[in-house]
């Protein structure tokens, strides 16, 4: 592909329990109540029906990436886009609504891990797609995080195809579905494909409870 060629992609995904477990706050050692493990075993063919993962990635230019607030941007970046899609999310609402928290809860967490294995399935896939012009990709960053300002999210999202992935933003940059990840990684000329890594394998807090290992 080259610079420019934004591809859409269908994206096949798997949820680990464990990454669901991670979300409910239960760490790395943790386990939940009998209850509650029950109720997830239950909810988890539904949650998977409810899935429609798609994303799109794009070669860009240092220049229009640092145009888009990334820092340390380098001379081409891979910018990505993924969703799983607005159905569980409206799923969690309902039964919020109809007063049912833990289903609520549950069917939200397993959204949220859903979309961070659509992240890194996608990440692959950029990741392959830079390898093909002799590229090694670094880690994704994402607009929120550290030195990139949320503010950035509407920038970014202008050079993607977002709009046919059916995501919008809010006027506070927040992406529609909510269960959403953009990000960008550093491409430099090297072989092999690089190493998808998530946001938690960037971070220096080695001791968080809650950190993801993929």
């Amino acid at each position: 592909m080259e610079p420019g060629d934004a591809r859409v992609v269908e994206l096949s995904i798997s949820v680990e329990r464990a990454e669901v477990l991670r979300g409910l706050g239960y760490g790395r050692k943790g386990s939940p109540r009998e209850d509650v493990a029950r109720r997830l075993d239950e909810l988890w063919q539904v949650s998977e029906e409810l899935l429609a993962p798609r994303g799109a990635y794009v070669l860009i230019t240092g220049e229009e990436a640092v145009a888009a607030g990334m820092p340390r941007a380098t001379d081409l970046v891979g910018a990505g886009v993924c969703t799983i899609g607005p159905a569980l999310e409206e799923e969690a609402a309902r039964h919020s609504a109809a007063g049912k928290v833990l289903d609520a809860l549950l069917l939200d967490t397993f959204g949220s891990a859903a979309a961070e294995a659509a992240a890194r399935t996608l990440d692959r896939t950029l990741c392959s797609a830079a390898a093909s012009k002799g590229l090694r990709a670094g880690g994704r960053i994402s607009p929120g995080y550290g030195e990139w300002h949320v503010r950035c999210q509407g920038q970014w999202l202008s050079l993607l195809p977002a709009a046919e992935l059916g995501i919008t933003l809010t006027e506070g940059m927040m992406m529609v579905p909510a269960k959403s990840v953009s990000f960008a990684v550093r491409l430099e000329p090297g072989a092999g494909p690089g190493k998808p890594r998530s946001m938690c394998e960037e971070c220096d807090f080695d001791d968080c409870p809650y950190r993801r290992h993929s």
